[in-house]
């Protein structure tokens, strides 16, 4: 086709010639690398299958792997393990199109979004095709093309993917009993659970057939789950500091905290904030239970009579809780698992900037504390991550944190109802820090609820941060003379025809 020279193979005798390295051509350390990056991701539980299971060293390649995993590996993984290889130019574009069916598998995408994603991808395919050969191009690749046309017409992408087929075949194969008419048994199979649902209309228990209980039934509010042990918190520090993190996050002891922070401001005389926050912090707690409040006849006002006073000095820990939809583990009990469920994720109003700030950290320590008459309010103690020096959001639009740089140890606690679950992935580019994911959330029909956003009291977390910006200012900065489709440290190959 007298096109791209540079890859074309150059005779060597005998029959044997040299082919230059092509842009897409990993070499041995960076396809091993990539490998090695999969291969150390470790998932919350319910997420994904396990990531490790699909990644073969020995050939450096992945396999075994299911419609799910090809759509995880796409959305999440891929932009971070490709993150290890030198080609800039190929790195970008496998990000771009990594974010594009990110943003187009969401549950909620705004309509005005779709015009710039149609161009996006428009734009993410001539890059391709700059990078790679043009007999790597057939109708699979022509159709992301037409995604947001179809998303357009039928809605959501989730509603129409693969393996929702997938799972329901999975269901009829198990109607099968007789393989010499597997289409009559999966007939059988499915007629007969039809009728007995019918009939469960009819009954007192009515227990759907065929559907599994969810996990999550019935443990919203919060439910230990495994390690449970009680003891008394002799000193009382560790229950006084979580106390104060309950009264500060708890909506309805909002108004008496900001009328004991409106005190304490009055009383600075032009001291520092650093002050009036370590006042505020040493007298709330003394100053609720000298106000004497009366019992109060709603369950309102008897929940804040007893936040008021001291909590019990004995605590029950967990290793691992129940809430929200998640499933949280600490950091000890997650390295004796093969799953990762100790990140967590808080948003906070800085008081100063008025600004929201997203703090990530570590689960070490579950608590219940206790203030009688059946309020038990759930804490985790966190390692926090220094912000904004442990974090930062690099090039391609994904936030790395430095888990080793820790602060606000003054501060550790927060309410469990108030965190979102994250997984940390190693960030195979900087060996000692991470790139954030965020969890996966399942109450979608537990409990009657309908709508996610509605029932957070937290906005969603999204893998990536401005990538199209970040894309056009990487783009301006490659060097003129780079073509996308060759690289020149790459290994030369030698064939024979």
């Amino acid at each position: 086709m007298e096109i791209r020279k540079d890859l074309h193979p150059f005779e060597k005798g005998n029959r044997r010639y040299e082919l230059p390295p092509a842009s897409y051509n990993l070499t041995h350390d960076e396809k091993k690398a990539m490998c090695e990056s999969l291969r150390g991701i470790r998932v919350p539980s319910r997420f994904s299958s396990n990531i490790k299971k699909l990644v073969s060293m020995k050939d450096l390649s992945l396999c075994g792997y299911n419609c799910h995993d090809c759509h995880v590996l796409l959305t999440v993984f891929l932009p971070i393990a490709i993150r290890v290889i030198k080609p800039v130019y190929v790195k970008m574009v496998i990000t771009r199109l990594c974010y594009f069916f990110n943003k187009i598998s969401q549950k909620v995408i705004n309509e005005d979004e779709l015009n710039d994603l149609q161009e996006f991808i428009g734009e993410t395919m001539a890059q391709l095709e700059m990078c790679f050969p043009p007999g790597y191009f057939d109708i699979t690749e022509h159709l992301m093309i037409h995604m947001v046309d179809q998303i357009c017409a039928l809605g959501p992408l989730y509603l129409h993917e693969m393996w929702m087929y997938e799972c329901f075949m999975s269901i009829l194969n198990r109607y099968v009993l007789n393989r010499a008419y597997p289409e009559g048994s999966m007939i059988k199979g499915y007629s007969t659970e039809e009728v007995i649902e019918c009939c469960l209309g009819y009954l007192n228990d009515k227990v759907s057939i065929g559907l599994p209980v969810p996990r999550f039934f019935g443990r919203l509010e919060g439910v230990g789950t495994i390690g449970r042990k009680t003891f008394i918190d002799k000193d009382f520090k560790g229950v006084q500091q979580a106390h104060y993190s309950i009264l500060q996050h708890l909506t309805i002891m909002t108004p008496l905290v900001n009328e004991h922070l409106s005190m304490i401001c009055a009383e600075c005389n032009g001291r520092s904030d650093d002050w009036i926050m370590r006042e505020h912090k040493r007298r709330l707690t003394a100053w609720l239970k000298d106000m004497d409040l009366p019992d109060g006849d709603t369950l309102e006002e008897q929940t804040i009579k007893r936040l008021t006073t001291s909590p019990s000095s004995q605590v029950t820990s967990w290793q691992g809780y129940d809430i929200n939809g998640y499933l949280f583990y600490t950091a000890a009990k997650g390295k004796k698992t093969v799953s990762q469920n100790s990140g967590v994720c808080i948003e906070a109003l800085d008081e100063r900037t008025s600004e929201s700030t997203t703090y990530y950290g570590v689960i070490d320590d579950i608590w219940e504390i206790h203030y009688g008459y059946n309020i038990q309010i759930p804490v985790f103690r966190c390692r926090w991550v220094k912000h904004p020096g442990g974090v930062e959001v690099d090039a391609y639009g994904l936030t790395i944190v430095d888990l080793n740089n820790v602060g606000y140890k003054d501060d550790p606690w927060v309410l469990a109802s108030q965190v979102a679950e994250v997984l940390y992935v190693a960030d195979p580019a900087k060996k000692a820090k991470h790139v954030v994911v965020p969890g996966k959330q399942d109450i979608i029909g537990v409990d009657g609820i309908n709508d996610v956003e509605d029932y957070n009291q937290y906005n969603k977390m999204n893998l990536f941060t401005d990538l199209p910006q970040k894309m056009n200012i990487i783009e301006a900065n490659l060097r003129k003379d780079d073509k996308p489709w060759a690289r020149k440290d790459g290994e030369l190959r030698i064939v024979t025809a």
